[in-house]
């Protein structure tokens, strides 16, 4: 994954090729320019960034992941892919912003509602999956912040809604390579 957002005289850039991962991940991606808006109203100092890891701070590849935790040697990739092409997603409405807070820091992000999302989840836990999650909610991340500072943002973005269509599916695998198929 590669993470690119410009403030004025800040820019983030974070790769991720080449890292691996324990599970691989199905996700779902789509144009959400917007993003562009909500990002600029984030306080740079309010970010979470880890500089060794630098995965965090902005979300600058829109997407919901559908699961993370497939066991990527014991199933193909062409059944992950069939499995999410399976159904027509559709639009994709993102909503009610929200967080999940941990011990490090404040995940910002939209609830995702599509029924075709929770179909998908269901159908890919078929497949031999490790899953810490066991209820599944959609959402799309905005922005990892520091602990405390994402319900400045939650009370920003109260009451804003933004319809997306699908544009691709991808299935990220442990060893870092993405399988994608446009939808």
């Amino acid at each position: 994954m590669r993470y690119i957002k410009k403030f004025q005289d800040f820019k983030m850039v974070s790769e991720k090729t080449g890292d691996s991962y324990e599970f691989g991940c199905a996700m779902v991606y789509f144009d959400f320019p917007e993003i562009e808006e909500i990002h600029d109203m984030i306080k740079k100092d309010d970010l979470y960034i880890e500089e060794e890891d630098r995965s965090y701070g902005l979300e600058d590849e829109p997407h919901v992941t559908l699961l993370y935790g497939l066991h990527s040697k014991e199933v193909k990739d062409s059944d992950v892919i069939e499995c999410c092409k399976n159904y027509n997603i559709g639009d994709i409405v993102l909503h009610n912003a929200s967080l999940f807070k941990n011990e490090k820091y404040d995940v910002l992000k939209f609830d995702a509602d599509n029924k075709n999302l929770y179909k998908i989840n269901k159908d890919l836990s078929e497949f031999p999956n490790t899953n810490s999650y066991p209820d599944y909610h959609p959402h799309s991340t905005i922005a990892y912040l520091k602990k405390g500072k994402g319900i400045e943002y939650v009370e920003k973005l109260m009451g804003k809604e933004f319809v997306v269509n699908p544009s691709k599916i991808v299935y990220s695998k442990p060893d870092g390579e993405k399988i994608t198929e446009k939808i």
